[in-house]
């Protein structure tokens, strides 16, 4: 599967629907983005985004704490959510025959999620919790809050999804519910549906569950365009949690909707996908200055960041690997990639492609994300045929324009 069938509607509420019918298998895919993430956040009151995702699991007037999971897994499905700084998504897939109980458990939360007070104190320290596994006690984790502090100049794209410490655990209930009253409303929020399911029947069904809720305001959208860098920068920190040094490497690239944002697609499958990739070959295997590195294109709605993380021995100069990086993102604008290369790069990409929209899942998800990110579903059926068009002398304009050892914040990382 190359290309997704999909027909679009808006409730009288802004409610966007999103319909990929697919009869193969008996089974839907439901995916649910609310229009908010850590960018909508205020200083002060980081985590709020994160937070609601917890929340959402928290019941409503027809269903009880927790029950939401219960209910998807007693029919055989599987449900999660996830934030990032542009959206969050609540996503769950089952079989087709239990379809309307997936769209009445968004709708029953959409329209009657329990904010409660006890909610609230019990999923915000489960949140701080969670920060402090994920960040304060993991190797690396405070590091990599100050390096994306540094990596950007406006605090919304600055600051952790997570949030920080201090604002979780100074927050009230009332500021939360506000929080959920300004963003978690219908005409800020995309359903999309894949699977085996009857479009004319299933936007009724719809209709009926979601067409009376009422609509908000959204609070206008925060600036997170950024001045480019002019100049690099870099950091040092040491790490009692660490074990081994690690060097942590980002450039400012820009994100959907950019021209360039298909070369940079192309240029993370040739650096980081893979064994044969050329920063595995380089660093790791060749130099043997790395034991490994991950990383790749973090494309945003706004600016985003082309990444490298490595790791390396205790015996290993985090100066040279720096270096041997560059070298790397140099030799890509410099010398144009062989034909051969370019080949078996855009054949991985057009491979994890069409594998990715094989379950109807994730299919709901791309779909979901492009409507969001890019105004239009249809962006996804363009992906092949845009990333085909990409030559390598893009490849050398965007790393000599984005990628120069003039604009990248680097931080190294010491055990204590």
């Amino acid at each position: 599967m190359t290309s997704l069938d999909f027909e679009e509607h808006v409730l009288d509420n802004g409610l966007r629907v999103v319909l990929a019918p697919d009869d193969a298998v008996p089974i839907v895919g439901l995916a649910l983005y609310y229009d908010v993430g850590s960018r909508d956040e205020e200083p002060g009151r980081s985590g709020f985004a994160h937070l609601f995702e917890h929340m959402m699991f928290q019941g409503s007037d027809h269903v009880g704490k927790a029950e939401h999971f219960g209910l998807i897994q007693g029919v055989g499905g599987s449900t999660n959510a996830t934030t990032s700084e542009d959206r969050t998504n609540y996503y769950c897939s089952l079989p087709a025959n239990q379809l309307e109980l997936g769209l009445w458990l968004e709708a029953d939360r959409m329209r009657s999620l329990q904010v409660t007070p006890e909610n609230f104190e019990n999923q915000r320290q489960t949140v701080m919790e969670e920060r402090r596994q994920r960040v304060d006690d993991a190797p690396y984790g405070t590091a990599m809050v100050k390096l994306g502090e540094v990596s950007f100049d406006k605090w919304a794209y600055g600051h952790p999804v997570i949030g920080y410490w201090e604002d979780l655990e100074a927050c009230t209930y009332d500021e939360v519910l506000a929080f959920h009253e300004a963003f978690y409303r219908p005409n800020n929020a995309t359903l999309v549906l894949a699977g085996d399911l009857d479009p004319r029947a299933t936007i009724e069904t719809v209709r009926a569950w979601y067409g009376d809720i009422e609509p908000g305001v959204r609070p206008a959208y925060k600036d997170v365009a950024e001045p480019r860098r002019t100049g690099a920068r870099s950091l040092r920190e040491t790490d009692a949690l660490a074990r081994l040094p690690a060097l942590f490497v980002n450039h400012q690239c820009p994100g959907y909707g950019h021209p360039d944002f298909f070369a940079f697609e192309v240029i993370e499958t040739a650096l980081m996908r893979g064994p044969s990739s050329r920063a595995h070959r380089g660093l790791v295997v060749e130099k043997q200055l790395a034991v490994q590195v991950s990383g790749g294109y973090d494309a945003r709605r706004g600016p985003g960041l082309f990444r490298l993380a490595a790791v390396t021995g205790a015996d290993r100069s985090l100066e040279e690997l720096r270096l041997a990086w560059q070298a790397e993102l140099d030799r890509l604008a410099s010398e144009p990639m062989p034909q051969e290369e370019l080949d078996k790069v855009l054949g991985r990409l057009r491979s994890s492609t069409v594998y990715g929209l094989e379950g109807v899942l994730s299919r709901a998800l791309q779909l979901g994300r492009a409507d969001l990110f890019c105004g239009d579903p249809g962006w996804e059926n363009r992906y092949l045929e845009a990333i085909a068009e990409v030559r390598p002398q893009d490849l050398q304009r965007v790393a000599a324009e984005w990628l120069g050892p003039d604009s990248w914040v680097s931080m190294e990382v010491r055990p204590a």
